[in-house]
């Protein structure tokens, strides 16, 4: 699907014309997503000199970071809709040092893809984390690999929600005929943030465990209906190797976690092995 996107820069002299990329954001219809530089440290320094302080690049850092949470605050929820013509409107008028680009098109198959997909295309973020541009092109690679396939791409659910009466967690890849029979996620263990990352795993260890007692649903989106994810379902955990002391120790706990679990772990390299494990599942239906 066609998304449009916005990239939000700094702009600390418009004569000059020197800014910093700092975030985008995506969207189309009810759906819109999100992201920001996780350091504004860079920006901050754009068009200063050594005898800058460090109190005054933080005040810089933080009159950025205000107008980027006015920003994110319109990214909608389910009560807020969001349309792309309020998006040009704020374009217009955000002519300080903080403002939007034009709208460009960019094709994904959810907001928040079209949101990372833009941020690795057009920012140059120095502190963020290697992992999540490896995810990236893990998710990519893995989803490719099922669309080359017609006989699967019919059955395939991108981007879905797991859900378990009001707990749910995202899900990269679902392929259903009748019900869910494999689920797959892509974790990059290559990561700066471990903590951030053993957080995102035991929330969704958490939601497996209830659907291992319980079973659940696959979702697009949260209220709905969806396909029945039977207690049985094959489930992949598919990761980027560590490259850090702290990365390995987390991948232990992780893959100790998931065997519990009954989730195969398969690294990235094999992961194209999961369509051809899909295409199984289907034939035996």
């Amino acid at each position: 699907m066609r998304y449009d996107y916005w990239v939000i820069r700094y702009v600390p002299d418009a004569i000059r014309g020197e800014f910093v990329n700092i975030a985008v954001i995506a969207g189309r219809n009810e759906d819109w997503s999100f992201r920001r530089v996780g350091n504004l440290g860079r920006a901050s320094r754009l068009g200063g000199s050594a005898a800058m302080t460090h109190a005054f690049m933080r005040r810089i850092e933080e009159a950025i970071s205000v107008r980027l949470s006015a920003v994110e605050s319109l990214v909608p929820s389910d009560l807020m809709p969001l349309r792309k013509g309020d998006v040009e409107d704020l374009r217009v008028r955000m002519n300080n040092i903080v403002q939007l680009s034009e709208a460009r098109p960019v094709l994904a198959n959810s907001a928040e893809e079209a949101a990372n997909l833009a941020y690795d295309l057009m920012i140059v973020d120095t502190d963020t984390e290697v992992g999540h541009r490896s995810r990236v092109k893990v998710v990519n690679r893995l989803r490719h690999a099922f669309e080359v396939r017609p006989e699967l791409v019919q059955h395939l659910a991108k981007s879905g929600i797991a859900a378990v009466g009001s707990q749910d967690t995202s899900i990269d890849f679902a392929v259903t005929n009748r019900h869910v029979h494999q689920m797959s996620q892509v974790w990059a263990f290559d990561v700066k943030d471990t903590r951030r990352l053993q957080t995102n795993i035991q929330a969704w260890n958490y939601l497996l465990g209830l659907l291992r007692a319980d079973g659940g649903r696959l979702v697009a989106r949260r209220g709905q209906s969806g396909v029945q994810i039977p207690k049985s379902v094959e489930i992949n955990a598919v990761f980027t190797p560590p490259d850090t002391s702290a990365g390995e120790e987390q991948f232990e706990v992780a893959k100790d976690g998931w065997r519990r679990l009954g989730v195969q772990v398969i690294s990235s390299s094999d992961s194209e092995a999961i369509v051809d494990e899909a295409e199984r599942l289907l034939q035996a239906t």
